[in-house]
């Protein structure tokens, strides 16, 4: 047999103790009156005692079934706001799931766009590997020689629309590779200025601080070149296309005893910011 509920027993205890107080106050109330003259007769005086004590017990109960009903509804109330609320955060994480599915489509949407419009045969690969710490550091691409990936092959990168050079290919394997960033200090690019045509090397200075180095650059230039005038490749050399974006130039100094310039060139190219990379390959 199951034990009863604590609100059963709760129930039995007051009704067990309103008896006996009815029976006492009853029994007091016959032996007061008993025989007393002008007073109704025990027997009514018992009646008139019990039945207030059976609408009090009534009413008693009467109460607690009420809020033990307000409980319940209480409860499935509680219930279903839960489930409601489970389904509106549901619904909530669809939307944003949404959101990003979109952002990302129209991201690689954009990368596809640029793939296409590369005039060189290009091979688009992801990064999966690179030091966040140090932007300068060569970086892992998941494609590789099944790909038609090589050494020496130049890289660039497509940020906000327009394409910058990213650096070479330094190692092949069958399906991945390791591109050298120019922000390295042993990697040397042939660069000239888009509009004054003067040339020089531009390498990196093998840091975190984001700048390239343009040298010899003749001292006689000086006159010709100014803040913000971009940078390219020359394809004066077999590895990289010519015009491709590489900086702008962020300042130019000289010492009395060089003869060529010193430019500082800040990068196209975000390299804290680099997911895509496209592999070029030069016509034959």
């Amino acid at each position: 047999m199951s034990k009863s509920s604590p609100f059963r027993q709760l129930l039995f205890r007051f009704h067990r103790g309103a008896i006996l107080v009815g029976l006492l106050v009853s029994s007091s109330l016959l032996v007061l009156f008993n025989g007393t003259p002008g007073v109704s007769k025990p027997q009514e005086i018992g009646l008139a005692v019990l039945s207030f004590f059976q609408g009090a017990v009534s009413q008693t109960f009467h109460w607690f079934g009420q809020s033990a009903e307000s409980m319940a509804s209480f409860a499935d109330l509680k219930s279903n706001f839960d489930a409601v609320n489970l389904r509106l955060k549901k619904y909530e994480g669809n939307e944003r799931e949404l959101v990003l599915l979109r952002t990302e489509n129209t991201r690689l949407k954009k990368q596809l766009d640029f793939h296409s419009s590369l005039s060189y045969f290009n091979v688009a690969a992801e990064i999966i590997g690179k030091d966040p710490t140090r932007v300068y550091s060569s970086m892992v691409i998941n494609k590789g020689y099944l790909d038609g990936i090589r050494l020496d092959q130049a890289v660039v990168a497509n940020q906000n629309g327009v394409p910058g050079l990213v650096g070479k290919i330094t190692k092949v394997s069958l399906n991945s590779a390791v591109v050298q960033p120019v922000l390295d200090a042993n990697l040397f690019v042939s660069a000239r200025m888009e509009n004054s045509r003067n040339e020089g090397l531009v390498s990196g200075k093998g840091s975190n601080e984001d700048v390239l180095l343009m040298s010899f650059v003749k001292k006689r230039a000086a006159t010709e070149i100014a803040q913000g005038d971009l940078v390219v490749t020359s394809g004066l050399e077999s590895l990289y296309p010519a015009e491709i974006l590489i900086g702008r130039v962020r300042g130019v100094s000289s010492k009395e005893y060089e003869t060529s310039l010193n430019i500082e060139v800040e990068p196209i190219v975000d390299f804290s910011k680099l997911e895509y990379l496209y592999v070029l390959r030069l016509p034959s």
